[in-house]
């Protein structure tokens, strides 16, 4: 079983389509904008000297739903030339979760991968490398995939799996024998 979380602001977009695409039928789709969370404020680090004040809010509950998964897929949209603030707020909290589970941190690693949606590697050279940084994968390319619409001439709300080489390009990078390999 995998879980696949949805970091869209927007129902029904590109991916979500997309998590719906490569959901099998025992996989599990999370949308974060249907989370209860709450970012990083409001606080006195507490997540450094004890247990985040928000513990028990969605957040903690998905990395923990993560560890039952055999794999776990981050379908994240660009806005504004940057990841979506839902993933952003997952990215920012998770230093509290691994800072009081650090020896899970490898495991989420090794059973992480990520689909990015961009406009281009262009104007926003840095999108596949922000995942790189904050991970620190091993073999990147594995672990990453970025699909760029204007590529293939899209806008916001146009839907990338309409083009053949898209599809072609989410199979190849699911069907990789790092991919398929339960961790």
């Amino acid at each position: 079983m995998n879980i696949i979380v949805s970091f869209s602001g927007r129902k029904n977009g590109n991916s979500d389509t997309i998590a719906k695409y490569i959901a099998k039928q025992n996989d599990t789709i999370i949308y974060m904008r249907e989370l209860s969370i709450q970012p990083c404020a409001n606080c006195e680090y507490e997540c450094f000297k004890g247990n985040c004040i928000y513990k028990d809010d969605g957040i903690y509950t998905l990395f923990d739903q993560c560890f039952k998964a055999d794999k776990v897929f981050f379908i994240v949209p660009m806005y504004c030339g940057n990841p979506s603030a839902l993933y952003f707020i997952l990215n920012e909290r998770s230093q509290g979760y691994f800072k009081h589970n650090e020896e899970k941190y490898n495991n989420f690693i090794e059973r992480l991968y990520v689909i990015g949606i961009y406009g281009n590697s262009v104007d926003n050279p840095e999108f596949e490398q922000l995942f790189v940084r904050n991970y620190a994968f091993n073999n990147p390319e594995k672990h990453i995939l970025g699909l760029e619409r204007h590529k293939y001439g899209q806008k916001m709300k146009d839907f990338l799996l309409v083009e053949d080489e898209v599809e072609e390009k989410i199979n190849r990078f699911m069907n990789d024998s790092s991919c398929l390999k339960s961790k």
